[in-house]
């Protein structure tokens, strides 16, 4: 009998690190595949990584010589538009186009083979014309007629057992292996975390329980520039301009739908306006637009643009799930948790994937019983996609809140009970620099406190999210000219968070020069493999490919100073744009007197990601703090400050990771205190497909942010960088809704927290 192969071992070196925090520095060991460099650690003299580098493309952004999608433009191209169903459920019995094919100007029409219909805003058809009005006016001339079906589009009444079937039971998206009854599926497997322990004997051994259930509505992701694409056919190559987080994967999926080989998709994303997860695949999750934009450019033979309008951008590009919580905890009298049960159901609309468990399987690590339960809940809306740290801002919300609850019931502080249950050092860390920002000490000892009718409060919350990198694949190219100008190349996409900069800082650090020194190019998928840039995986992913290929640069490069130096290659250093003997570094050379040295045009490193080794700490650490206004008159809530205090390993740009922070905060509040979709009872459309009813935080509404950065030399890669994206948001719904019961004495269990809702929770307590 043959034996079973091992797959070979990969060699590996080892290193030794100062890792953690620089207040309790932790040595660790490392196993590095071969070839890797030592991470960066506490002990790094670092001279432009974690500084403040303002975006290299911060001007052409605010001069408008940034170009979007949008912005391209190409002879003889075509506008496309998509004809979306104007029903929630039912059969296509008939889709005509001959009235919109006749209209002068329109030169491809695309009608849908699904004749099921699930949600409102589905695919039917699409038409490709000389102008957008001409696109518009032929959208309009597609008639399609309706088998209509009964529909459920709320989370509760999908949940009853006559509730219209979304799916045939054979047809449940999911694995067939989990439980499912009428359009509930689960309890699903439990993620990160898992359960643990025995609930029932920990319930039984508490001196306090508190149960309470919990509800967050749908929310749009609302990215300022639309999905969209232009589409372009040369004989069998095509090119598509996307604004997608996702270049390769929208090469990829381009490629496979089309039946065609990927060497001959390349795709282009050189800006985009705000995605935020919803923009990770070929297409949005809810609507093939992409790929329709191709079909109609081959058809037509001539370029096509499609960009989605705002009502569709509400309606099928993805949305963050609604969750229905309910959170029961046992805790001892000094705080300590002895179970915690977490149980969800959420609505992804017609699709999976609306867990909400991932804070109560990470936060609060000494509880040493947790039971979670969480199923998907199906509807007829559109279908949901990845938002920032996906159904942890909604989990977080409820186990939070219910945290500050147990709080409240044994009269203790809420920041100590969570010290009391904490398991993280850097959150230990953490709490102590949030709460000397926000003035935890000015917080009402008793909840709603204060006279007059406007009442202030400070509530906290807390966030996790985990250490995510695409540990192979991922490529990078560095070239230094014979002229001294360095540039570098990664497919990845910027997504406006300033992953160009932080590249082109990591270069810098390696060749001794400014970022600015440094032309980037980037989201091109003829250059280096990169990742999709969301997960909080882009900078962790590509950094240590960008480090690599600019380390064998500079080493090539030194090697041409060298001789003149008196010095081998691996004796040098360079910093302020010399190379010079490390030992004595007034012996120097200029970078550009050494490039001129050069035999040809270029010096040119390739490098590829190295496999993920051994971290401090797998987790990425959060908290927050809010200062809230309540007027308990008219019940509108104002939020004054904001302090998120976050850990993302070495952030490489100080700079534009507080600025991640900053627009996590503000997308969190929003989300608080207005986001809702509503969709019509009656006849299953969305009410408020615009940014005029869909209300999102404005100017007017901003609060005082403070975002505080906790360096955690963490290794894993060898940047010792993590993500930032996702941790930043996942508190701040927690947090606000915390803060607005310290202020008012009233408990708001269901966002957004509107001024009915907190009227009608002031009125509660009172009776209470």
């Amino acid at each position: 009998m043959a034996q079973e192969q091992k797959p070979p071992e990969v060699p590996t070196v080892t290193y030794t690190v100062k890792a953690g925090h620089a207040s309790n520095p932790q040595t660790m060991e490392v196993h590095a595949a071969q070839g890797d460099l030592k991470p960066w650690d506490l002990d790094s003299k670092l001279r432009v990584v974690k500084g403040r580098q303002p975006r290299l493309d911060g001007k052409y952004k605010v001069t408008g010589r940034a170009k979007y999608t949008f912005d391209i433009s190409m002879p003889g191209m075509l506008w496309g538009r998509m004809v979306r169903s104007a029903v929630p459920a039912g059969q296509i019995l008939k889709i005509d186009t001959s009235k919109a094919e006749a209209l002068p100007g329109v030169k491809a029409v695309w009608t849908s083979d699904a004749r099921t219909v699930r949600f409102a805003g589905q695919d039917v058809a699409a038409v490709a014309a000389v102008s957008p009005e001409v696109a518009e006016d032929a959208a309009r001339l597609v008639q399609v007629t309706y088998d209509e079906a009964s529909f459920v589009t709320d989370l509760e009444k999908a949940m009853a057992d006559d509730a219209p079937l979304v799916y045939e039971p054979d047809k449940i998206p999911g694995p067939k292996d989990i439980p499912r009854k009428g359009n509930v599926l689960g309890p699903k497997p439990p993620g990160r975390g898992g359960s643990r322990g025995d609930v029932d004997k920990g319930f039984a051994d508490a001196a306090v329980t508190i149960q309470q259930t919990y509800s967050v509505p749908t929310h749009t992701h609302s990215p300022l520039e639309t999905h969209g694409v232009i589409a372009k056919w040369e004989g069998d190559q095509l090119t598509v301009w996307a604004s997608t987080q996702g270049v390769f994967t929208v090469r990829d999926g381009m490629a496979e739908a089309l039946g065609i080989d990927r060497k001959n998709v390349n795709v282009i994303t050189e800006h985009m306006g705000g995605g935020f997860g919803s923009k990770l695949a070929p297409s949005a999750s809810g609507s093939a637009f992409a790929v329709v934009a191709c079909k109609l450019a081959k058809q037509a033979g001539a370029p096509v643009k499609l960009m989605l309008d705002r009502h569709e951008e509400h309606l099928c590009t993805g949305n963050a799930p609604s969750a229905l919580m309910t959170v029961k905890i046992g805790a001892a009298r000094d705080g300590s948790f002895t179970a915690v049960h977490y149980r969800s159901f959420g609505s992804a609309g017609i699709a999976g994937g609306a867990g909400t468990g991932g804070p109560a399987g990470s936060l609060h690590g000494k509880n040493p019983n947790l039971k979670i339960e969480e199923h998907d809940v199906f509807t007829n809306a559109g279908p949901a996609a990845p938002l920032r740290a996906p159904g942890h801002p909604q989990g977080a919300f409820a186990l939070e809140s219910a945290v500050d609850e147990v709080a409240d019931r044994l009269g203790l502080d809420p920041l100590e009970v969570r010290r009391k249950n904490e398991a993280s050092p850097v959150r230990l860390i953490q709490y102590d620099v949030g709460a000397k920002a926000i003035g935890w000490e000015r917080r009402n000892k008793k909840p709603g406190e204060g006279a007059g009718p406007r009442k202030r409060g400070i509530g906290m919350a807390n966030g996790n999210w985990y250490v995510i990198a695409r540990g192979s694949g991922v490529g990078a190219e560095v070239r230094i000219h014979r002229d001294g100008s360095v540039e570098y190349f990664s497919g990845a996409q910027d997504i406006g968070t300033g992953f160009r900069t932080a590249m082109a800082m990591v270069v810098a650090e390696e060749l001794g020069l400014k970022p600015t020194d440094v032309k980037p190019n980037v989201g091109d998928s003829r250059w280096p493999e990169g990742p999709g840039s969301g997960g909080s995986n882009t900078t962790n992913s590509v950094a240590p490919a960008v480090r690599l290929a600019a380390h064998d640069a500079r080493m090539k490069l030194f090697a041409l100073a060298a001789p003149g130096l008196g010095a081998k290659a691996e004796d040098l250093d360079a910093a302020d744009g010399k190379i010079f003997v490390a030992a004595s570094p007034g012996k120097s050379v200029a970078f550009k007197q050494t490039a001129a040295k050069m035999s040809g045009e270029v010096i040119a490193a390739v490098a590829e990601r190295k496999k993920q080794f051994e971290t401090y700490r797998q987790d990425l650490a959060g908290c927050q703090f809010a200062e809230v206004e309540v007027d308990t008159q008219t019940g509108v809530v104002r939020v004054i400050k904001v302090v998120a205090v976050n850990d993302c390993g070495f952030p490489i740009n100080l700079l534009t990771t507080e600025s991640q922070i900053i627009g996590a905060m503000i997308q969190g509040v929003s989300w608080a205190l207005w986001e809702n979709r509503v969709l019509d009872r009656n006849v299953g459309t969305m009410v408020n497909p615009n940014l005029e009813s869909y209300k999102v935080l404005s100017s007017k509404d901003m609060f005082e942010a403070v975002p505080i950065v906790t360096e955690i030399a963490n290794a894993g890669n060898n940047t010792s960088a993590a993500g930032i994206g996702e941790p930043c948001i996942v508190p701040t719904l927690g947090a606000v809704a915390n803060a607005v019961f310290n202020a008012s004495g009233a408990r708001v269990r269901t966002l957004p927290i509107t001024p009915d809702r907190v009227l009608a929770a002031l009125a509660e307590a009172r009776r209470s």
